[in-house]
């Protein structure tokens, strides 16, 4: 028979896991950067600054107005909203209670009163609950609009 002349089995050279290539590298890189980032986006995405969310009820009602609503709800609905505002930035416990010229006092600490007129300050406080309201409610939006926009920066968040 024929001898073939055989070689015995060669074990491959020993992989070295250390130094990881250079792809490994950078995929730890961005995997270590998407672990310090994620918590701080997640937050950003669930919460939302409480003058958007006031901005963006003001825009529902400006929209329920504009189908054909009361003035005088859409004067309620946005003291209502003002109201809110204020208890959301000072706090439920002393700003509550307040009505009339307090709460006026409280809209104008803060944030400047320069947008609204005296009459709609009026209305604001207390002319809102009288039966021949009488007022210009997109002049009360706008001025409305600007009081919410000169709000200052909070740090306060607000789930949706």
């Amino acid at each position: 028979m024929n001898q073939l002349e055989l070689r015995d089995i060669h074990l491959p050279d020993a992989s070295l896991w250390w130094p990881p290539a250079p792809g490994w590298w950078l995929a730890l890189l961005l995997l270590l950067a998407l672990a310090l980032l994620l918590p701080r986006l997640l937050r950003r995405l669930r919460h939302r600054p409480l003058s958007r969310l006031t901005l963006d009820e003001l825009e529902l009602i400006r929209g329920e107005l504009a189908n054909g609503a009361p003035e005088r709800r859409a004067v309620d609905d946005l003291a209502r909203l003002l109201r809110r505002t204020v208890i959301s930035y000072r706090g439920r416990a002393a700003h509550a209670a307040t009505t009339g010229a307090g709460w006026i006092a409280e809209l104008e600490q803060l944030a400047p009163l320069e947008g609204f007129s005296a009459q709609q300050l009026q209305l604001l406080a207390r002319d809102r609950y009288r039966a021949d309201c009488d007022c210009d409610v997109d002049s009360l939006l706008q001025a409305s609009e600007r009081w919410i926009r000169s709000l200052p920066r909070s740090e306060t968040h607000v789930s949706d």
